[in-house]
């Protein structure tokens, strides 16, 4: 078996990328979980950096499904020839044409149901939050325009932080329609289909762009720092193990450890870093170099992992 293991550190300036419940009043909270210190650490969800992949394939030219008004789904111009009355006329067109419904599955109430290939971690910040505010003005309408108006609204902002995730991929279940009862596999695309299908996926997170308020608050969530794992389980060994400290310096040992530790499973590993995201740029090059890893720019770690022609 062959899994993609991609684990990955962007950077944060000042963003609001994943909002939550309302607190009631003024105030659009964004997502946070607590640690047992009472710290608070922002996150973006899985449900979430799954639709900016979505979406950041459809910028790079991939067809998307949708859903209509019923919640059932919609593939635009061929929906009847691909799925009609609650049922399948022809899946692997489905296949062929939607690059959504092969790698993060779905499910059909009378029409079953495909595991995701792509599985994802929540993007969870290295950082505690700071308790910091955005502030806009929802203005209103009056009938004398010399009298001030308007409503000021908080907005929740993480700044100046890391956000760390994993991206796992079961490779040999792309292009293919599992039985979940039987793991019978039926083969819906041709094998250079299958591998153009997962090189445009590796694009699309090199080049991830999403988040809530991006409208005023613009901001990169692109790897700034990648280890770019082929391996033989499906494993995310290093889920947990990426830690920035308060001084903007990354943890290089313990990744290095982990690393040594998961030998045996793996298969290939690149490591890719941009310049000017930590202060220990030189130790972080040097330890993984004398270690035998290959260090590289975050593109070039993440090409490592393209399958046939390149």
């Amino acid at each position: 078996m062959e899994f993609l293991n991609i684990n990955y550190i962007s950077k944060v300036n000042l963003a609001s990328l994943n909002g939550s419940e309302g607190m009631g009043g003024n105030i659009t909270p964004i997502k946070k979980v607590s640690d047992y210190e009472g710290n608070e650490f922002v996150y973006i969800s899985g449900q979430a950096i799954r639709r900016y992949l979505k979406e950041t394939l459809r910028e790079l030219g991939e067809s998307i499904s949708s859903v209509d008004e019923d919640g059932s789904p919609h593939f635009g111009d061929v929906q009847d020839k691909i799925f009609k009355k609650g049922k399948f006329n022809d899946k692997k067109l489905m296949f062929q044409k939607f690059i959504d419904m092969d790698l993060f599955g779905y499910m059909f109430p009378n029409a079953g149901r495909r595991w995701s290939v792509v599985k994802v971690a929540p993007m969870l910040s290295l950082l505690p939050y700071k308790g910091e505010y955005d502030y806009l003005t929802r203005k209103q309408k009056v009938e004398d325009e010399s009298k001030k108006s308007g409503n000021i609204v908080q907005v929740e902002i993480d700044t100046l932080n890391y956000m760390r995730g994993n991206i796992v991929v079961d490779l040999d279940k792309v292009g293919k329609d599992i039985n979940e009862y039987t793991y019978e596999e039926t083969k819906m695309l041709e094998d250079e289909k299958i591998n153009e299908r997962i090189n445009i996926f590796i694009d699309s997170i090199k080049y991830l762009n999403g988040g809530a308020k991006q409208s005023r608050n613009l901001e990169d969530i692109s790897p700034k720092f990648v280890i770019a794992i082929n391996q033989k389980i499906g494993n995310p060994f290093l889920l947990n193990i990426l830690s920035v400290d308060k001084n903007k310096n990354l943890n290089v040992d313990i990744i290095i450890e982990e690393l040594e530790n998961n030998k045996e499973v793996i298969n290939n590993v690149k490591i890719g870093i941009a310049k000017n995201v930590f202060n220990n740029y030189d130790e972080i090059v040097k330890k993984f170099s004398e270690k035998g890893y290959e260090v590289l720019n975050v593109n070039k770690a993440l090409d490592s992992l393209k399958k046939g022609d390149k």
